[in-house]
């Protein structure tokens, strides 16, 4: 993956630059996500928060009401001229996560597993090798970061 990464919202009022290496790539099936995105599932690359920065423009922020029952707030980025989600930030994490579909050159990402799928979609189907989580992780997302670093230096 090449460095710097670039993207933005659909009307190009916001503009932002990935320049660290993402930590991982997953689909979010949750009904949030797929409220959020009027599809199936989100796509969301963890990046380390001073990795980001926006070029032009800047998100209006919302609290997102969790599925999950982590006590840290979490906000929705979101482009206030257009509406695109930009990125989710849970305060405290040392990492944001980017909405992939916001990236420039989304061609040759893939994404290593799969949280909340039990809210997927009947119709999906999931690669028998990608790592699946029923809810969210439990272990801080690590093997989601192991199996992207792998994938990555494949």
């Amino acid at each position: 993956m090449k460095l710097p990464m670039r993207g933005g919202c659909q009307c190009g009022a916001i503009r932002f630059e990935i320049t660290e290496r993402p930590l991982t790539l997953y689909c979010n099936h949750s009904e949030a996500s797929q409220q959020e995105t009027s599809s199936a599932f989100s796509m969301s690359l963890l990046v380390p928060r001073e990795g980001f920065k926006f070029l032009k423009g800047g998100p209006t922020a919302f609290e997102i009401k969790k599925e999950s029952t982590a006590k840290k707030p979490k906000m929705g980025l979101f482009c206030d001229k257009c509406g695109t989600r930009i990125a989710n930030d849970t305060k405290g994490n040392p990492s944001l996560s980017v909405r992939a579909s916001c990236l420039d050159d989304r061609a040759q990402l893939r994404p290593v597993g799969h949280i909340w799928v039990k809210s997927a979609q009947d119709w999906v189907v999931l690669h028998e090798d990608d790592l699946i989580y029923e809810e969210a992780p439990d272990d801080g997302y690590y093997a989601l970061m192991e199996r992207w670093a792998a994938q990555e230096h494949a």
